[in-house]
């Protein structure tokens, strides 16, 4: 085991971090088990933000599992461009929501979806807690939606979203003010990452599912995972899929 990949294991398991806000879907006693499936880190990290934080009227855990290091290298796959784990990370959400009318968030008033608030999510979480945590400046953050079908599946509510994502892959000398906890989490990217005229923070398209419902007041749980746009990368999404949803049941 390579020292950056030990960190990483560590770092994940004391997570999450004191002062970042507490696990409320474990206070509250809701699972969100994210299972190993081959190829990832085999741990699981927990990171919280409150809404202060977060910049948006809910608080939100974040509960996932990235790729492995391989062998001597100095950061995940989750900076490798030939790796299914490009930019992958699965698991679920916890959202508290603070609306004035008291709805959880990816909800109407009356119950019924609100496909536009939930999409919010993904926005901040691959925008700003990941890539501008790994020092992505606001001018590369360019996560939008560009496919969008809504559905069912047993009593999730359901969204197959194919999106655009500004990826984790940066030289060093175009990070802007990175966390120093991302680059313990991640581990740093190869430079032979970058060969072949790569940019920093270049966008992505990667395709995923998000399954959510509200398991208590003003909480909503989300599962799933979001994967390259390629046939290996979505073959990686349906092993993600297939092994979390016996642990996601209703």
């Amino acid at each position: 085991m390579g020292l950056r990949r030990e960190l990483a294991v560590l770092a994940m398991r004391a997570t999450p971090f004191p002062g970042t806000g507490e696990n409320f879907l474990d206070t509250a006693g809701i699972p969100a088990p994210v299972p190993t499936v081959p190829g990832s880190i085999g741990v699981v990290a927990h990171e919280s933000f409150t809404a202060r934080k977060a910049l948006r009227s809910f608080d939100v855990v974040v509960i996932f599992t990235i790729g492995d290091f391989a062998p001597g290298a100095s950061g995940s796959e989750y900076f490798n461009p030939r790796s299914p784990w490009y930019n992958v990370f699965y698991g679920a959400y916890g959202l508290r929501s603070y609306k004035p009318d008291g709805s959880a968030w990816g909800f109407h008033a009356d119950g019924s979806p609100h496909v536009a608030e939930l999409l919010q999510i993904p926005e901040l979480d691959y925008n700003f807690l990941t890539a501008g945590a790994l020092g992505c400046p606001p001018s590369r953050m360019c996560f939008r939606a560009d496919e969008v079908k809504t559905g069912r599946h047993r009593s999730w509510h359901v969204l197959d979203v194919a999106a655009t994502i500004p990826s984790g892959l940066h030289h060093a000398r175009d990070a802007e003010s990175p966390e120093l906890k991302s680059y313990v989490l991640f581990g740093r990217p190869e430079d032979t990452h970058l060969s072949g005229g790569r940019q920093s923070y270049e966008p992505v398209r990667m395709r995923g599912r998000m399954l959510y419902k509200v398991v208590a007041p003003r909480l909503t749980l989300v599962w799933g995972g979001l994967c390259p746009d390629t046939p290996e990368g979505q073959k990686l999404l349906s092993d993600v899929l297939d092994a979390m949803d016996p642990l996601y049941p209703g």
